[in-house]
């Protein structure tokens, strides 16, 4: 495993140990509050705190890895299912498309060639349960797909590591922003080191 991988592995893995304790004194403050409502309302927040959140997730913004030199236009849905209320789980899509500069051993530079790049993942989230702004960090594994113009396009597996906030702007939606690390398996071996930046909406469903 590379040192970069590694070192988001380890990340990753510190935050998911470290929210729950996070959580529980978040859950500690929560319960102070709620003793102060009338019954009625505690109890009814307590039974929607049990159904667990399912939200979709529509995303836009730029891929850039170091096998290309352009900022790839990509957009990605996810859907995540709360597990706990400091975890989440998340299955997702992307898309990328641009162009790409193939070497050449010439001395006239090759044509610019069209590129698509697709990936599905699924993965682990630990998040902070703030009232407000709610920071997150996680690991995803999955395939990533590249189809390059005049080329056979090939599948190769990859792993990424998410890192952004969510701001909760109503009971059902969220703004979201995120860099996704990500490490594509290149064709002839080797690994290719990314980072895809987006923004977009949250919505409960």
């Amino acid at each position: 495993m590379t040192q970069p991988r590694l070192r988001f592995t380890l990340a990753a893995l510190g935050a998911l140990l470290l929210c729950p304790a996070l959580s529980g004194a978040q859950s500690t403050r929560d319960r102070d509050h709620d003793r102060r409502q009338v019954r009625t309302i505690r109890l009814s927040y307590e039974r929607r705190d049990r159904v667990p959140d399912r939200e979709i997730q529509m995303s836009v913004g730029a891929l850039r890895s170091e096998d290309d030199d352009e900022q790839l236009p990509m957009a990605s849905l996810r859907i995540d299912w709360r597990l706990r209320r400091w975890l989440r789980s998340e299955v997702g899509v992307s898309y990328a498309i641009g162009t790409y500069n193939p070497t050449g051993t010439g001395t006239i530079p090759a044509p610019s060639r069209a590129l698509q790049l697709g990936s599905a993942t699924v993965g682990l989230r630990a998040e902070l349960p703030a009232p407000f702004v709610r920071p997150y960090i996680g690991i995803a594994v999955g395939l990533a797909h590249r189809r390059e113009e005049d080329g056979d396009p090939y599948t190769r597996t990859m792993m990424a590591f998410p890192a952004g906030v969510r701001v909760p702007l109503s009971n059902r939606v969220s703004l979201r922003a995120e860099a996704r690390f990500r490490f594509d398996q290149r064709r002839a071996g080797g690994e290719a080191i990314g980072i895809e930046q987006t923004g977009g909406l949250s919505v409960v469903f």
